[in-house]
């Protein structure tokens, strides 16, 4: 295989320095007619009826051999930016990185379960009844499953479960205080002390379930495999770590298997923090067709500082069906502390969606849709351009590559060292985040910095997402588009929703010259929705058209995230579907080509000004269509 190149630390001699009143402080690299970076966000929809499968056999996702010279990062001409930037500029671009790094908890929690004899011995016994209970709530009806008037998944009555799987103390609690959200129905819960547990803790519980095109064998596998589970749900797991492996599965299969796992969770935007737990994640074959995999806390041998919620017996079950189809049920059964988010955002995670069955689940059907969008024949461009296959492969996975940049960037994880904007420059709350890159491919070498914040919007998810990942309606939002014309080229489809896509985009001035080429990763489901696209130079673009490792490719995603205030039910429309969404627009420019210590003034205010003025401009939007019922459709 031949060598990946390294990025070269010098900036192309074409490129030009605009300066700012700081000689240091310069956020935007032009050059020619290219752009070093952009500024900009997808939804499967999970079907209430299951349909039979079709048939056809799942195939694995190809891979890309070729691999050629990196070429240079992507810059584009800003004279109408910078007209409307009062002679500011900026420059976007791509940070990333996740290091498996064991903490000293993680470490003291390894030991600490063989430190005392019967510690393996309770938690092997606390996952086996865990098992248990996963097996008969995930098929059970009525009374203990509510079906909610306008929502997909399904909610758990708590006084149901408490009757069912609650401790004597529990019920006597349920008798005296009434109030089954507060109560201590875990039939697992310990007395043993928690700064969490002192905490009033809310109880979260959905269950849904959906037909997948993977073999039941191949799922268990990313389940059970750390590395597989961190990647498969990227836009969930923000961190894992492997504490240990108290059961061996059954002749090195997984049937058996027992592992203590840490994880931290997040949400697409900066504002609402992340949760944090120990669990066991015990794996088993229940009958020929049927396995399950359920997770239920261990802070009761180790109460954790980190983490802030629990894991109640939680997982999914399972079944094999013909054609290598599986029938997943998914449980999602946690208590969590809705105090500790802020009261503007409290409504996402009041509802238990934020985190529910049913966001887990999209993300299992989104990566099985992906594995067949790899398999897809070659791309037909305008004007009867060929993509050959080995091309459209490399697009899709720089495609990605972007989303799993995009979503690791917006998340509020411990990784992320998110600081506020002065409030004294305006009254939006903007957060930054300062990355440093030395040496790792595909990301521009030097500073960085992520800006983001979040606002709600008085919009249904559908209707912004279709207006923000639209070309005809780019201009309106994006600053470096506003004075061209857009259009996009190119597609792919991914999956049976035709929004979701990976889009090739040209935006053009009137004498028909390309300024700026965008790739951008257009996704939505039922629970999220993301806008997300980063700028590409012409030799780039051609690279890839030819099938070059995208991974050598530097970009900065940019884009939105979309979370609606509550999941949708199939009789909503864009008239009732709650016409409110919870909007996070982030942006990742490049600050400097040399590793700093600190951002000037001058660029902070250059940061706030390019997000809010992009908010204005969306709000403006969303007000006009409301008004007039002008939003794109379908």
């Amino acid at each position: 295989m031949a060598p990946r190149c390294r990025q070269q630390s010098t900036v192309p001699k074409s490129t030009v320095f605009l300066t700012t009143s700081s000689p240091n402080s310069s956020l935007f690299v032009v050059a020619k007619s290219q752009v070093v970076g952009g500024v900009v966000i997808p939804r499967l929809q999970p079907s209430t009826t299951p349909q039979p499968p079709p048939s056809s056999k799942q195939r694995r996702q190809p891979s890309v051999a070729s691999t050629v010279p990196c070429a240079q990062p992507p810059v584009i001409g800003v004279t109408h930016l910078l007209q409307w930037m009062d002679h500011r500029d900026a420059i976007y671009d791509l940070s990333s990185g996740t290091n498996n790094i064991h903490r000293a908890s993680d470490i003291l929690f390894g030991v600490s379960i063989h430190a005392k004899p019967n510690n393996k011995a309770e938690i092997i016994d606390l996952a086996y009844s865990a098992m248990n209970e996963l097996s008969m709530i995930g098929v059970a009806g009525k009374p203990l499953w509510q079906l909610q008037n306008h929502d997909r998944h399904q909610t758990l009555d708590n006084v149901e479960y408490l009757k069912q799987f609650g401790t004597l103390k529990g019920i006597m609690k349920l008798v005296e205080v009434r109030e089954p959200q507060s109560l201590p129905t875990d039939p697992h819960e310990s007395s043993t002390s928690n700064a969490t547990h002192n905490e009033t803790l809310q109880v979260e519980a959905s269950r849904d379930m959906e037909y997948i095109k993977m073999r039941p064998i191949d799922l268990i596998e990313l389940l059970m495999d750390m590395n597989q589970w961190s990647r498969f749900f990227f836009n969930i797991v923000s961190r894992t770590t492997m504490v240990g492996t108290l059961l061996d599965g059954t002749e090195g299969s997984n049937d058996g298997k027992l592992h203590v796992f840490n994880a931290e969770l997040h949400l697409p935007t900066p504002f609402i923090p992340p949760r944090e737990c120990y669990f066991a994640r015990y794996c088993k074959q229940l009958t020929q067709e049927v396995w399950g995999v359920v997770d239920v806390s261990l802070e009761k041998f180790f109460p954790s500082p980190t983490s802030n919620f629990r894991k109640r017996p939680s997982g999914c079950l399972i079944e094999g069906m013909p054609n290598g189809f599986s029938k997943v049920i998914w449980v999602e059964h946690v208590e969590a502390n809705h105090n500790q988010v802020n009261k503007q955002f409290q409504p996402l995670v009041t509802t238990g969606f934020a985190f529910g069955a049913t966001r887990w689940l999209a993300c299992v059907v989104r990566q099985s849709e992906w594995f067949e969008t790899m398999k897809g024949p070659t791309l037909v461009a305008d004007d009867g351009v060929i993509i050959p296959k080995a091309g459209r492969t490399s697009f899709l996975n720089l495609a990605n590559r972007m989303m799993k940049t995009f979503c690791n960037d917006i998340s509020a994880s411990t990784r992320n060292s998110w600081m506020q904007i002065p409030s004294f420059l305006g009254s939006a709350d903007v957060r930054f985040n300062v990355k440093n890159n030395i040496d790792e491919i595909g990301k521009p070498l030097g500073t960085t910095v992520v800006f983001a914040t979040s606002l709600w919007v008085n919009a249904s998810p559908n209707q912004l997402f279709n207006f923000l990942r639209h070309d005809n309606s780019r201009k309106k939002w994006d600053l470096l588009s506003r004075q061209l014309s857009v259009r996009e080229f190119a597609y792919m489809n991914n999956g049976k929703d035709l929004k979701n896509r990976v889009s090739l985009i040209r935006a053009f001035t009137s004498e028909g010259k390309t300024e700026i080429f965008y790739i951008q990763k257009s996704y939505t489901d039922s629970t999220v929705s993301y806008v997300i696209y980063a700028p590409l130079d012409e030799s780039a673009l051609k690279g890839l058209a030819q099938g070059s490792d995208p991974d050598t490719v530097m970009i900065l995603p940019s884009g939105f995230a979309i979370l609606p205030a509550r999941l949708a039910g199939d009789d909503d429309d864009d008239t009732n579907n709650g016409t409110l969404s919870l909007l996070t627009i982030a942006f990742h420019i490049v600050e400097s080509t040399s590793i700093r210590s600190s951002i000037p003034h001058e660029s902070i205010e250059t940061l706030y000004k390019v997000i809010t003025d992009t908010v204005s401009a969306i709000m403006d939007a969303v007000m006009y269509n409301n008004l007039h019922n002008k939003w794109i459709e379908d």
